[in-house]
């Protein structure tokens, strides 16, 4: 995996200055929980050293256990295969924009869809470029409310395991639609986006979808924003991927091991702060989010509760709730709060 040294690779990036702007950014008070964070210090630098070198036994002994985590890692190299990808996204999205497509329609269920919901409603649709719409739901009046003019439709199909029934239910649907509004060459209004081998990828070959984009199949679902998972969506709204690109290789390489404490390491203070604080028995995460990254919420409360709930053990996420006094609030809380620049 490319580290802090190999950045100057991508220049348009700017991933220097991004990760230079990064310094300082983070700041953790631990208030009565510092003997807890410090007693857990040498544990949390141990796991970044073993996820850096994707060392699975860091976490388990279990054969088994070591080969799931192995073939879940992928998301540490995503951003770097992302960027090598930016000349292929953007030729393609500016194509769709080209052709006249004035509507995106996403199938997609789950992690790899929230990210692009969350894309679209923080950053929005570039002007002039075309709407997304996300349908994860095989509700009639969800599918209704999806039911843009076909001629100037194109449909995404999402699907890590290519088989999931709810996104090729959809697309059944939409093709029939394009079928039914005269459109013989319905397959150039359809991309796949997918894992290499599965069902989807094949059927995106054999019947001319207008593009297959194959995802590394070691990216989770919920870990896949910056993978073809997210960033095709992005780019279809017009968005700036260099910028997306480029700070997720900056906190990637402000994160490397070595590069100072766990307490100065963003994302290994912010892990550690938040274990410590629910193995202290504070395992209510409430997040305090500016009005703006109000939907980033959702997706934390997705990769937090479903990340976590495993063996009897989890923390709770809580977005959204209006702030009290903290004389309101019991000893189960540990705040993280997010705010914008300025």
């Amino acid at each position: 995996m490319p580290s802090a040294h190999d950045l100057a690779r991508w220049p348009a990036l700017d991933a220097p200055a991004k990760r230079a702007r990064l310094h300082n950014t983070f700041r953790l008070s631990p208030g009565p929980l510092l003997d807890t964070l410090r007693a857990h210090t040498e544990e949390a630098e141990r796991a970044l050293a073993g996820l850096w070198r994707r060392d699975a036994s860091v976490w388990s002994d279990a054969a088994d256990v070591q080969q799931a985590i192995l073939n879940r890692l992928g998301w540490l190299a995503s951003p770097f295969l992302m960027a090598d990808a930016l000349d292929r996204l953007l030729t393609f999205a500016a194509s769709v924009k080209r052709d006249g497509f004035t509507d995106v329609v996403l199938l997609g269920m789950g992690g790899s869809s929230l990210a692009p919901e969350v894309l679209r409603a923080v950053l929005g649709v570039a002007p002039e470029w075309p709407r997304l719409h996300m349908l994860d739901s095989t509700d009639p009046a969800a599918v209704r409310a999806a039911g843009t003019p076909p001629k100037q439709t194109l449909y995404v199909l999402a699907s890590k395991s290519g088989t999931t029934i709810e996104p090729n239910v959809l697309a059944a649907h939409f093709r029939k639609a394009l079928q039914d509004a005269g459109i013989l060459r319905w397959a150039d209004h359809f991309v796949a986006i997918t894992d290499e081998g599965t069902e989807l990828a094949r059927r995106a070959r054999a019947e001319g979808f207008r593009d297959l984009f194959i995802n590394p199949s070691d990216i989770g679902g919920r870990y896949s924003a910056l993978s073809f998972f997210g960033l095709v969506p992005a780019a279809l709204m017009g968005q700036n991927l260099a910028a997306l690109v480029g700070w997720a290789i900056a906190m990637l390489s402000a994160s490397e091991p070595g590069l100072g404490s766990a307490w100065t390491n963003p994302s290994v203070a912010l892990g550690l702060a938040i274990g410590g604080a629910a193995r202290a028995g504070r395992d209510k995460l409430t997040l305090i989010l500016p009005a703006a990254l109000e939907p980033f919420g959702l997706w934390v409360e997705q990769l937090i509760a479903e990340s976590t709930g495993k063996r009897g053990t989890g923390i709770i996420p809580i977005a959204g709730e209006k702030l009290a006094e903290p004389a309101k609030y019991g000893h189960d809380r540990f705040f993280v709060r997010l705010r914008l620049h300025g």
